[in-house]
């Protein structure tokens, strides 16, 4: 289960039961699906509620937390452990607050939270086209390190995506 992380703007916690309708609000809509990677689009009832079992279930190795702002959940940001000591990274934030370095934000407190040993390398995806995210990554100080192919369930299927790397000091 995830600490709870706090920055300057944000808390980033565990999911909660009460966030499903924010989950299914804004995983929902379009322009936030089309740039993920396992969500299906149009996003089905009752998914949001099986995510948040997914999220406490004693064998999830996925490290979720839920970005919080105001009390309300904004967007998610995870770690997914690969390889020895290798994370990928995946997130999503609300798409009326886009552009106003929330995700940044959120990514720095992780990038922290997983250089304090549990992991010496983090790795992210970006459907290509999706600069935002693009810039999210690189002002946290990963690096472009190729192209390549990802998958995509609200595309249905393989669909090209930028690579990004970041070594941590102390992993």
């Amino acid at each position: 289960m995830a600490n709870i992380i706090k920055t300057e703007r944000l808390t980033l916690r565990p999911l909660r039961d009460s966030d499903s309708a924010n989950i299914s609000l804004f995983v929902g809509d379009e322009r936030v699906a089309m740039n993920l990677a396992v969500v299906p689009h149009p996003y089905p009832e009752g998914a949001a509620e099986s995510y948040i079992a997914y999220s406490r279930a004693a064998e999830t190795s996925e490290i979720i937390w839920g970005i919080d702002k105001d009390e309300h959940l904004i967007g998610m940001i995870s770690i997914s452990p690969k390889e020895a000591g290798i994370g990928y990274i995946g997130y999503w934030l609300a798409p009326q607050l886009w552009g106003g370095g929330l995700m940044s934000e959120a990514l720095k407190a992780v990038v922290g939270y997983a250089g304090k040993g549990m992991f010496k390398q983090l790795v992210a995806s970006v459907h290509q086209g999706n600069e935002g995210s693009a810039k999210v990554l690189m002002r946290n100080g990963f690096t472009y390190v190729g192209e390549g192919e990802t998958h995509s369930i609200p595309r249905g299927g393989l669909v090209p995506a930028w690579e990004y790397a970041l070594e941590l000091e102390n992993g």
